[in-house]
């Protein structure tokens, strides 16, 4: 489950206070889950895929179905999710559940919910989020076996206190707290390790998007690729959904569990990819403590308090036994504070004071044209996350979003190392405009696109915003991926773009020569086999095995799984700070793995890298860092790389000139994450292994030809 920082992991076992209870939760009122019910109404069909498409009167209507059919396919990662955020995660998980736990409260974001709920959040979106909480509790009274004692009932606040916490997590909040915990300070704070979903490496800089306006495609259509790359299980694995009322909302794409809206995707107006991207949003403060108090710090020349409160942590034992654990959480005028032997310090990040993340999707959602979008990124609570758009009117952009603290008064400082806390001045309490941030809105080359690179690489001509015009203070990547040289250098070839032609890049199996991996890569063939390799005979064929790769990621590719197993580790240290960069080292390692398990270095690659599901298993073309985007370090007991990350949700989407439109999309696995006997637990993996789509009918009439059900859920009557 969740990988635990190595300081958090003494604190809970050394310094707090624990107490052993017996308790249980209080009993639920069943009676008012059902009343709840009676407030809404929502159609579930479900496609030829077991896709849900939900229909409802009124928003909050297709929220409450989008519950019920998510908790159906995928009840017992939502419940996590939701306990999760409310701090309670161990009591059901044990104490490995604990750091996440802890870092909810830690965090304050309960604090900021229970204040501002019903302030901050529009009453539209409230009922959403309740709606969306209403169908969780009614899929889990009807299926108890399935429920965690301390999960009933779930309430709208558990809804939005779910993006409050999770959106920081995206730009590594958590990976620059664990840095700081294990004494790595300085430039880099976001690549070490985190709360991650899994004890397996995640890929940090996934995720691309390209846009076509109708000057740049072969038959004037705007078109539109999404594809971000996530964990294909878990709590942020995507979902499908296409969500349908007769307010306005009509959209297709993924979602999270816990989650009301969809995060990235595309309706008959418009759509938008979802992008990583990790400007400097994090500010560490060192504090000069008393040597006499250690609860006093320095600043502006006065020794000032911390503020206490306390985490209270319910663990769990055994049946109805429990640990409450207890630790003090400090805070001072910049933010909460850490404790360690090697300093004190005080943290601030984006977004510490913004529980408006669920309204924010609320309006893209709703979104009709490149207007509203603007207006929903003028709210300035979205933390980070870069967006690919496109619309039926023509319309393409890149928008770097971030909630961007406003350090302009003091632009000497070097806000991307640890800052002295001892002036209140360097305490900022605004942000820069969303306006003020990079864009490149309709490009004279008729195309924009981010694969986690620099925003002032978005397209492959003019129109792209200057370095020179952004302050260093904003902390704006300058880096390029694998993945953007690649469409950067494919766009090129392109005078105007098909549907096919966009498909071939996004699917486009090759590393680029100017990427790191591959610098590092041909220093190494150019160089030679180091002394202590060149008088091994398998080496030297292994040698002159890899100098004939092509540098391409095809199944049936026989010199790309030594290629790949070279480079990884390169790429992990780049992504993960993780994996040495001794490419002999890795070299060896590939030699010595494909002839352990395989006799010989010469197999295709597809037969090491797999999607695998249950007892069903496909070759893989793609790898780390590809377009086809596929993660699966390290090697199995079985010598394979089993798919764990990367490519998972697809979708294309493009607007004909006419005012019609086409949709389609693929998921990893199936609707069914976690419900092994359906039948729609991996049925779409034979096309996801082949890199194809499926059209996604948004036509009732039509969709009602293919569906697997139809059920109508909640039993609301309109007055």
């Amino acid at each position: 489950m969740i990988k635990t920082f190595k300081w958090f992991s003494i604190l809970l076992l050394f310094t707090i206070s624990i107490y052993i209870l017996k308790t249980q939760p209080e009993s639920v009122n069943h009676q008012l889950i059902i009343k709840a019910a009676s407030h809404y109404k929502a159609r579930i069909i479900r496609d030829d895929f077991g896709v849900p498409h939900i229909y409802g009167q009124r928003d909050m209507d297709v929220a409450y179905g989008l519950a019920y059919a998510h908790a159906t396919d995928d009840f017992s990662t939502v419940q996590d999710i939701l306990l999760a955020v409310r701090g309670n995660l161990s009591a059901k998980n044990g104490v490995k559940a604990a750091v996440t736990d802890y870092l909810v409260q830690w965090m304050g974001i309960w604090d900021q919910v229970n204040a501002r709920y019903v302030h901050d959040i529009p009453l539209q979106t409230r009922e959403v989020a309740e709606a969306y909480a209403a169908g969780i509790n009614s899929y889990a009274i009807e299926h108890p076996d399935e429920v965690d004692p301390w999960l009933l009932p779930v309430r709208g606040q558990d809804v939005v206190a779910g993006f409050v916490f999770k959106t920081p997590l995206f730009y590594g909040f958590d990976k620059a707290l664990a840095a700081l915990a294990e004494g790595k300070l300085g430039q880099g704070l976001d690549l070490q390790n985190s709360v991650q979903v899994s004890d397996d490496l995640q890929p940090q800089l996934g995720s691309q998007g390209i846009a076509i306006s109708r000057s740049r495609s072969s038959d004037k259509a705007v078109r539109l690729l999404v594809n971000s790359h996530q964990p294909l299980t878990g709590p942020v694995a995507w979902y499908e959904a296409r969500l349908k009322s007769d307010e306005g909302l009509d959209i297709v794409g993924g979602t999270f569990p816990g989650s009301p809206f969809i995060l990235n995707g595309s309706g008959p107006a418009l759509g938008w990819s979802s992008t990583v991207n990790k400007p400097d949003l994090i500010d560490i403060y060192q504090l000069t403590m008393n040597p006499d108090n250690s609860n006093q710090y320095w600043m502006d020349g006065l020794w000032r308090e911390l503020l206490e409160t306390e985490a209270s942590i319910r663990i769990k034992l055994a049946g109805p036994l429990y640990w409450t654990a207890n630790e003090t959480i400090y805070h001072s005028a910049h933010g909460p504070v850490m404790k360690f032997d090697h300093g004190t310090y005080a943290i601030r990040w984006a977004g510490m004071d913004e529980i408006r993340q669920a309204s924010f999707f609320h309006k893209i959602n709703r979104a009709q044209n490149i207007k509203d979008f603007k207006d929903a990124l003028a709210m300035n609570a979205m933390p980070s996350i870069n967006y690919v758009y496109a619309d039926r009117d023509g319309n393409i952009a890149h928008f770097y979003n971030a909630m961007m603290p406003n350090r302009s008064a003091h632009s000497t400082v070097d806000w991307q190392s640890i800052i002295a806390g001892d002036n209140s001045a360097l305490i900022w309490n605004s942000y820069v405009e969303a306006e003020q941030l990079p864009r490149t809105i309709n490009p004279p080359s008729g195309v924009v696109f981010n694969a986690n690179n620099t925003p002032f690489v978005s397209t492959d001509g003019e129109g792209a915003p200057k370095e020179k015009d952004f302050p260093s203070w904003m902390g704006i990547e300058k880096q390029m991926t694998n993945r953007a040289y690649q469409i950067n250098q494919l766009l090129h070839a392109y005078p105007e773009l098909s549907i096919e032609n966009l498909h071939e890049i996004k699917m486009n199996l090759n590393y680029n020569p100017l990427s790191v991996p591959i610098i590092a890569l041909n220093k190494f063939l150019a160089d030679g086999l180091p002394a202590e390799l060149k008088e091994i005979k398998h080496y030297q064929i292994a040698f002159q095995h890899l100098k004939k790769w092509d540098l391409n990621t095809d199944k049936n590719n026989i010199h790309a799984a030594i290629g790949v197993l070279t480079i990884t580790p390169i790429i992990n240290h780049k992504m993960f700070q993780t994996e040495s960069e001794n490419i002999t080292e890795s070299f060896k390692f590939a030699v010595d793995s494909l002839n352990q398990y395989y006799g010989k270095i010469d197999i295709p690659w597809g037969d090491v890298n797999r999607l695998v599901r249950g007892d069903k298993s496909w070759p893989m073309s793609g790898g780390p860092d590809i377009l086809r985007a596929v993660y699966g370090w390290p090697l199995s007991e079985d010598g394979i790389l089993v798919d764990k990350a990367g490519d998972s949700y697809i979708q294309f989407a493009e607007w004909q000139n006419d005012g019609s439109y086409q949709i389609s999309s693929i998921n990893t696995y199936g609707a069914a994450m976690t419900r092994e006997t359906s039948d729609h637990y991996s049925d779409q993996s034979p096309l996801f292994a082949v890199g194809e789509e499926r059209v996604v009918e948004m036509d009732i009439d039509k969709l009602l030809n293919i569906a697997t059900s139809d059920v109508t859920v909640g039993t609301f009557v309109k007055d």
